[in-house]
C-alpha cells in the first residue's frame, strides 16, 4: 500500500477540557501533543490557536508563535493553521488573517471564503488565495459537502486562481445528528469528478474515524485524526490522547514522515 500521510488535529475549534482533559488548549500543550503524536506516526500538524479564555481565534499573533514553537520543538513535523471561521469570521477576517501569519501551509474552506457567491466575493476569494500563493502559502481545501467539490472544481476557473497544484479535505459527519460518520459517506465525494485535485484527505466525524480513515486509505486518499473530530478509540474506548487515535492507525498503515507531508504539498 502507498504512504499515507497522517495530519494530526488534536484541538479544533469548539471542544474544551470538559470534552477531554488532555484536550490541549495552549500553544505550550499544543506543541507538547504535537510532538507526542510525530513520535505516532503523523507526518503534519493541522492546528488551532484559542485565546486567553478558549475560544477559537483567527490570531496571526498566536500562530506564529506556535510556529515557532513548533520549529524549535518538533522542528521535522509541518505545520499547518487554519482559517475557518467557524461561524465568527468573514472573509476579509481570514484573508488578514493568512496574510499577517505568512505561513507555508494552510487548510480553508472554500464555501466560507467565497461568502455569498456574488462576482465581487469570488473576486476577492480568487485574489486573496492568488496573493497567498504569491506569498508562499500552501492551501488544503476544506469541503464540507460533495458539492463543495465541484465549487471548488469550478473556482479553478476563474481568472485569478492561482497556478498551484489543488489539495484537498473531505469532511464526514459535519451535518449528521451527533456529528456521527460512517465509511460510506466517502463514496458520494469519490463519484464526483477529483482527477482535478492532486491530493485528498479524510477527517470523519465521531467513533467510526478509524474505519473511514482506513477505507480512505485503501482508495488512496489521507488521513487527518484527532480530538478535533473524535476521541474514541476503534474498540470505542475514550482514547487518552490524540497520540493514542495517531498510533493505532499508523500501525496499520505505512506512515509518511514529515518530509515526505512537506513534498507532498509542495
Amino acid at each position: 500500500m502507498p504512504k499515507t500521510l497522517i495530519m494530526a488535529a488534536p484541538n479544533g475549534a469548539r471542544k474544551t477540557k470538559a470534552d477531554h482533559p488532555h484536550l490541549p488548549m495552549t500553544i505550550d500543550e499544543t506543541a507538547i501533543e504535537a510532538k507526542a503524536c510525530f513520535d505516532q506516526g503523523a507526518g503534519m500538524l493541522h492546528a488551532h490557536v484559542r485565546d486567553n479564555d478558549g475560544r477559537h481565534v483567527l490570531d496571526a499573533a498566536r500562530y506564529r508563535d506556535l510556529l515557532a514553537l513548533m520549529a524549535e520543538t518538533c522542528p521535522d513535523m509541518p505545520c499547518q493553521i487554519t482559517t475557518e471561521a467557524v461561524g465568527i469570521y468573514s472573509p476579509q477576517d481570514q484573508a488578514q488573517c493568512l496574510f499577517d501569519t505568512a505561513p507555508r501551509f494552510a487548510s480553508l474552506a472554500i464555501a466560507e471564503l467565497v461568502g455569498d457567491r456574488s462576482e465581487k466575493a469570488l473576486d476577492f476569494a480568487s485574489s486573496t488565495l492568488k496573493d497567498a500563493t504569491a506569498m508562499g502559502v500552501k492551501f488544503q481545501y476544506i469541503l464540507y459537502s460533495p458539492d463543495d467539490v465541484e465549487l471548488l472544481r469550478d473556482m479553478t476557473s476563474h481568472p485569478q486562481w492561482p497556478e498551484q497544484d489543488v489539495d484537498a479535505l473531505f469532511v464526514l459527519g459535519k451535518y449528521n445528528p451527533g456529528f456521527k460518520s460512517h465509511p460510506d459517506e466517502l463514496d458520494p465525494f469519490l463519484a464526483k469528478d477529483i482527477s482535478f485535485l492532486r491530493s485528498w484527505m479524510i477527517c470523519a466525524f465521531g467513533p467510526m474515524e478509524y474505519d473511514v480513515m482506513v477505507k480512505a486509505a485503501s482508495k488512496g486518499g489521507h488521513a487527518r485524526v484527532g480530538f478535533e473530530n473524535n476521541i474514541y478509540l476503534k474498540s470505542g474506548e475514550i482514547a487518552p490522547s490524540t497520540a493514542a487515535l495517531i498510533g493505532q492507525l499508523a500501525s496499520q498503515l505505512t506512515p509518511m514522515t514529515g518530509q515526505e507531508a512537506e513534498d507532498l504539498f509542495a
